[in-house]
């Protein structure tokens, strides 16, 4: 025989509920300020709402950037060219001493030939300062300044995947002069970098001169040559804001949103120029301090606002 429906519909299926209650209001709208909803206690503790409260923040001003991958082949070859002649320099200079020596003391050595070896020692010296010049003319001052030990340190960390080369530029050299920090993004988060000095090269389309900046780190590996990311450059200045978690965060007709907790319920607000850091993101205005920010059932609130909002 047939059983009547039960009218009871449990807690577990809350969830499913709000899901349904998505869907159906596909055609629904929820204003593009944000929107607000207040729940019972019980049917928040259903959809595992938790909140934490904001704490204040300060970041440094950045100027928005570009950051191409370079191809670190050529300053291996480079390097690998240079620490050769610098060998043979080091050979031909004490091979130009002994000759000298000799010569001056009688022994077997003819001037020509003490002459020959000095002028050997002078070509071979000569090329090792070609090559110095040629790493200042190919990557630009801030690599020519490193040490040998440090330029070989770089390349086997660049070699090992620890490290990364890159070319970062601004309009018109925005926020360049004098910068010493650089943001690359990877994934959902940023690195950061180190910059070595001015490159050589310059980015035409955006009238820059450009950086060179050195990436480490375990992100390093993420940065494959060739590969174009956007950068930010630190300007010093620190910026006063708050970080929103990254559970924090819903998406929404191509906005970013979070809700955040009142004494009469919970209010979605848009996040605005979020900037990503390890954890989520930052932002200057819209959330403050103090503030709780729900960091758990933030989807099932999106839900339960648009089955409560007017079908258009």
């Amino acid at each position: 025989m047939n059983r009547p429906m039960p009218t009871h519909r449990p807690a577990t299926a809350w969830g499913l509920v709000l899901i349904t209650a998505l869907s159906v209001a596909g055609q629904a709208h929820a204003a593009a300020s944000g929107g607000s909803l207040s729940l019972p206690i019980d049917v928040q503790r259903r959809l595992g709402v938790k909140s934490a409260t904001l704490t204040a923040e300060k970041r440094k001003a950045e100027v928005d950037a570009f950051a191409k991958v370079l191809d670190p082949g050529p300053l291996v070859a480079l390097d690998s060219d240079l620490r050769t002649a610098i060998a043979a320099a080091a050979a031909s200079r004490a091979e130009a001493a002994r000759s000298k020596l000799l010569h001056a003391n009688g022994g077997t050595v003819s001037a020509k030939d003490a002459e020959a070896a000095e002028a050997q020692g002078r070509s071979d010296a000569t090329h090792v300062a070609f090559l110095r010049h040629r790493v200042g003319l190919e990557w630009g001052p801030g690599i020519a300044r490193l040490s040998d030990r440090r330029r070989q340190d770089l390349i086997a960390a660049l070699s090992a995947g620890r490290a990364a080369l890159v070319h970062v530029d601004t309009p018109s050299n925005q926020g360049q002069d004098g910068a010493k920090t650089v943001r690359v993004d990877v994934g959902s988060g940023s690195v950061p970098g180190v910059v070595l000095g001015p490159a050589r090269t310059s980015e035409p389309r955006l009238q820059s001169s450009g950086l060179i900046v050195e990436v480490t780190g375990p992100s390093a590996i993420l940065l494959s040559i060739g590969l174009t990311q956007s950068a930010h450059i630190d300007s010093g200045s620190p910026q006063p804001g708050v970080v929103l978690p990254r559970s924090a965060l819903i998406r929404y007709r191509g906005s970013t949103w979070a809700y955040v907790r009142h004494p009469a319920g919970y209010e979605r607000r848009l996040v605005e120029n979020g900037a990503p850091q390890e954890g989520g993101l930052f932002v200057a205005s819209g959330f403050s301090p103090g503030e709780d920010v729900v960091t758990a059932g933030a989807a099932g609130l999106f839900a339960a606002e648009l089955s409560q909002a007017p079908a258009k």
